[in-house]
């Protein structure tokens, strides 16, 4: 999903990623995502934890339990 104001200042962009775990054990998954739109930006919503890595990535940690599917969303929101 992909929103601007209506100054054309400012965009929000939505994700959802799904992961699933088919072995017996849980998994542990670091998702890298890279945020080039505009280099003004943060995070203004997330199911998980992040940490930003560098001026444009960010990484998502997760455990995923055995046979299990997890989905990470998060709001990307850019400013100019």
């Amino acid at each position: 999903k992909y929103t601007t104001d209506s100054r054309g200042h400012s965009a929000d962009e939505s994700f959802e990623i799904k992961l699933r775990n088919h072995k017996k054990e849980p998994v542990d998954v670091r998702v890298v995502e890279h945020l080039y739109r505009w280099t003004n930006w943060d995070i203004s919503s997330s199911s998980d934890t992040y940490k930003k890595t560098d001026a444009q990535t960010i990484e998502i940690p997760v455990t995923i339990a055995p046979d299990q599917e997890k989905v990470i969303t998060y709001t990307a929101h850019y400013s100019w």
